[in-house]
């Protein structure tokens, strides 16, 4: 069974888990923290730097559980520690949900993590589900449909060994699972993404065409907007990598205290 733990930031950095679950705080609410995509290293756990100055600067403290994908499968194969495949997942995270008891359930991510903000948001049932640049669809014959070319081998790979569950079109889970107590916040960059072959940042990709001039996260906001209560936001200036223009533009910080709590934060500093 997974223990709770004090994170602090050099055990986050150094863990060799594929999750770890933060000191329980009875009653605060919870925030699932999916990792992104990395092809040349290890996935990192996101956003847990940025959850602590949002306990900071809004004074509430929360519970936080971070997972990361060490195989680059979009959360669909083993999660250690978790399951071998979504369903099994989701039922662990299940179950530690149950032992924290939360106030609400949110879960955030950017790109690959960002599908699983979503994937298991719905099947969580969590209140927020804040998901900067997902995809909506790992189906290949969608992907050719609409040259969404940039995770092709990903979805190829997933339908040639399918694991025991998945989940391969967001827009159908939403259709099945949400409801008027899910709150999507969708954030992402409208700009077209210079072409970066075998990019490995987050949300880099391993097959961008040389000749993309087109955003397509726009595309797979509008696909999972006509379910559910859901926020689009989006950024003109931004690319896919969306989470970094709002912490170079300084806005970050307000964006996740008003999707995940509601509130309101002053102007960030420029200093």
């Amino acid at each position: 069974m997974l223990q709770a733990q004090a994170l602090d930031n050099r055990l986050v950095a150094t863990s060799a888990d594929d999750v770890l679950v933060d000191r329980i705080v009875p009653g605060a609410p919870l925030v699932i923290a999916f990792g992104f995509v990395s092809w040349t290293t290890r996935p990192a756990f996101d956003f847990y730097g940025r959850l602590r100055k949002l306990e900071q600067a809004s004074g509430q403290p929360l519970n936080k559980i971070l997972v990361r994908d060490s195989g680059n499968a979009w959360y669909h194969r083993r999660i250690a520690g978790l399951g071998s495949h979504v369903d099994e997942t989701a039922q662990a995270l299940r179950e530690l949900v149950r032992r924290i008891a939360p106030s609400q359930v949110a879960t955030i991510g950017q790109s690959m993590g960002a599908y699983a903000a979503v994937m298991f948001g719905l099947l969580l049932e969590a209140q927020q589900i804040v998901a900067f640049g997902p995809l909506s669809f790992l189906d290949v014959q969608q992907a050719r449909l609409y040259h969404e070319l940039r995770w092709l081998t990903v979805m190829e790979s997933l339908a040639h060994d399918a694991p025991a569950s998945g989940y391969y079109d967001l827009a159908a889970l939403c259709r099945a699972r949400a409801t008027q107590q899910t709150h999507l916040h969708l954030l992402f960059g409208t700009r077209p993404d210079a072409a970066r072959p075998n990019a490995a940042s987050a949300g880099g990709s391993a097959s961008i065409s040389a000749s993309e001039s087109v955003n397509l996260d726009a595309m797979h906001a509008q696909r999972l907007a006509a379910f559910g209560r859901c926020t689009l936001y989006p950024f003109p200036d931004a690319g896919h990598t969306v989470v970094q223009h709002l912490i170079d533009t300084q806005r970050i910080n307000g964006l996740l205290a008003a999707c995940v709590l509601g509130l309101t934060l002053a102007p960030e500093s420029s200093s």
